[in-house]
Parts: C-alpha cells; structure tokens; sequence
C-alpha cells in the first residue's frame, strides 16, 4: 500500500533507525539545537556577544523560525503515527518530553517577542534542546533500557527518598530545638533549618549554618552519616536494577530457539533455518 503525504512526511521528521532519511533529518535537527546551546554558552561573554550580536540574533531568529515551522509540520503529520487517527496521534505528540520542551522555548521566545522582552533573554532556554540527543539513534536503546529499570525498581527508589525526605524534616526540627535559641538568625524557623538540613545529607556542607554548641555539633555529625546511607541507596537499586537487567537480557539469549539439524536427513528443527544444510 503507497504511503500517504502525512505518512511520508512523519517518517521524516520523526527520526526512525529503518528510515535513513529520517536518521539524517534527526541528525541536522539536533545539530542546529547544538548549535543553539554553543551560541548561548557563547553571547553571556561580553566581548564576544558585542563583536558577533549581530550573528547570535541572527541564530537566534532562524532556529525559532525553523524550529516553529518544524513543530507545526509535526503536528500535523502526527495522525499518520496513529494510523490515521489525528486526535490520538496528536496528543501522543503534543505530550512526548520533546516536544513539550520545544512548545516551551518556542512559548517563551514569541511571548517575549511580543511583549517587548530581549531576545537573547527569551532565547536562554534553547539550552533545553540538548534534550534532543536522547531522540538519536545512540541512546534509544540506553532510553529504553533505563526506563526499564526505573520502572522496575521504582518502589525502591520510592522508599528510599521517602527515607531521605523524613530523615531531613526530622534532623532539621531537632536542630531547629537544639540551636534555635542560640542562633535565633541562622535557625530562626524549621523551613530555614531545611537548608541546613538538605546541605548536611548531601555532604555538600557550604558552611554557611552550622551548629555551634555540643549538642548540635553531635546531632550534625549523625545527620551526616545518614545522609551517607541514604542518598547512597537510590545509586546501588539503580546499580542493582541495571545489573538485573543485563542478567535477564543474557537468559533471553541462552532461553532463545536455537536451530538443530536432523544427523539423516539435514533438515533444520527447533528454529528458523537461516542457512542451507551440510551435505
């Protein structure tokens, strides 16, 4: 059956590994965003941005043009994905990570346009397109496979930043007790103490509040060693998670059919035959 307008135009720019010239449309697409992410890097050095403004605005306007143009031709090619069925390919669409970062750069530039903003202010946020590399053909597999494992160990993750949450609300309102009256300004409130308290379980440690009677110092150097153990447990249920997975993808291939040859006859059981037999 010949494809249709639409469903030739979504296997162009929805980047598609059995589509080569979708494949290279992804490529030139996330090129022009790297581009984007250099040029904004780039204009906050002063010296450069006042002798090539004229080139970064320039940048700056034609990827917004494009990238606008290229939403909209997605958009409308998005039914083809469904087999036609333009609301559900549609909302699949507008909801995909991707392209809900461009619908909010493109937002952000023409309502910053409109309104009188600076442009290459309302153009910060195309640093947000270095999001794009997850859509190459590079990662879609790794993509995939994290989100797997996110999946799988997510009721562990789950308890361990719940863990992570209490345990700073509990060792922020102790300290709050402990130091409060003392440093009235430093731990004036349990929401200012939180600060304390997500710098010290992090082993971030600014030095900006910290204890000063016995007490507090004792009740800090416990709420170290817990922010040890628990903010090193989400890393070993991923670790946990990947390895899990690898073993799993490993049994599928020694699980998998394998082809047999009868010794009489030559002829192939136990799987597709992919070669001739031996004679």
């Amino acid at each position: 059956m010949a494809q249709t307008s639409r469903e030739q135009v979504w296997a162009v720019v929805e980047p598609n590994p059995e589509d080569r010239r979708g494949e290279r449309f992804g490529w030139v697409v996330f090129a022009v965003a790297s581009m984007n992410v250099v040029a904004v890097v780039l204009s906050t050095v002063e010296p450069l941005y006042e002798r090539y403004s004229v080139y970064f605005t320039a940048l700056l306007v034609a990827s917004m043009v494009l990238f606008t143009a290229l939403y909209v031709v997605r958009l409308w090619a998005a039914g083809a994905a469904s087999g036609g069925l333009d609301r559900r390919g549609r909302f699949a669409f507008v909801r995909n990570p991707i392209a809900v970062v461009d619908f909010f750069v493109l937002a952000t530039f023409w309502t910053g346009l409109l309104f009188g903003i600076p442009l290459l202010e309302s153009g910060l946020f195309r640093v947000l397109w270095l999001v794009r590399v997850l859509n190459l053909s590079w990662f879609r597999r790794s993509r995939r496979r994290f989100k797997r494992v996110l999946d799988a160990q997510r009721s562990d993750l789950a308890v361990a930043f719940s863990g992570a949450g209490m345990l700073v609300l509990v060792s922020s309102t102790l300290m709050y007790s402990v130091e409060g009256s003392v440093q009235p300004e430093a731990f004036s409130s349990i929401p200012k103490t939180l600060w304390w308290g997500i710098v010290t379980l992090t082993t971030v440690g600014y030095g900006d509040v910290v204890p000063v009677t016995p007490l507090g110092r004792l009740l800090g150097a416990a709420t170290m060693l817990g922010g040890v153990a628990f903010f090193a447990l989400p890393s070993s249920i991923l670790a946990a998670g990947f390895f899990a997975e690898q073993a799993r993808k490993e049994t599928r291939a020694e699980e998998a059919p394998r082809v047999g040859r009868c010794p009489h006859c030559g002829e192939s059981f136990g799987g597709e035959d992919t070669g001739s037999p031996r004679r």
